[in-house]
């Protein structure tokens, strides 16, 4: 009961319901880019929405980890893992949208090739 007394008990509990808005916002984000095409605009806006959570959470896990009070470790635990998950995530992701933006790019390439050769003729 000492928690409901000590004033930074509910910057805690505030810091604790953003950073888990901030982890349904990063998957919500996550799974809209993996759907997205490369050359849709609202790409840009995902991936710089996903900066910014990275690094509100990062933020809010420097804070948690320096509170000397806060000491639930299953729950620092777990936001490793999901931090672990994330990068992972964007990794794949990140080497995904690079394939496919090389094969637009050699797709346009073989278009061009085509339109000479048919321009030739």
């Amino acid at each position: 009961m000492q928690d409901d007394i000590n004033p930074s008990s509910s910057g805690r509990v505030h810091r604790l319901k953003t950073l888990d808005s901030l982890n349904s916002e990063m998957a919500e984000s996550l799974a809209k880019l993996a759907l997205s095409p490369v050359e849709d605009e609202l790409t840009d806006m995902l991936v710089s929405n996903l900066l910014e959570f990275i690094q509100q959470r990062q933020l809010l896990l420097a804070e948690l980890v320096a509170d000397n009070d806060f000491v639930d470790r299953d729950y620092l635990q777990q936001q490793l893992v999901l931090s672990q998950s994330y990068g992972q995530r964007l990794s794949e992701l990140s080497q995904h949208r690079q394939s496919l933006l090389r094969s637009g790019s050699n797709n346009q390439r073989h278009i061009k090739v085509y339109k000479t050769i048919d321009a030739n003729r």
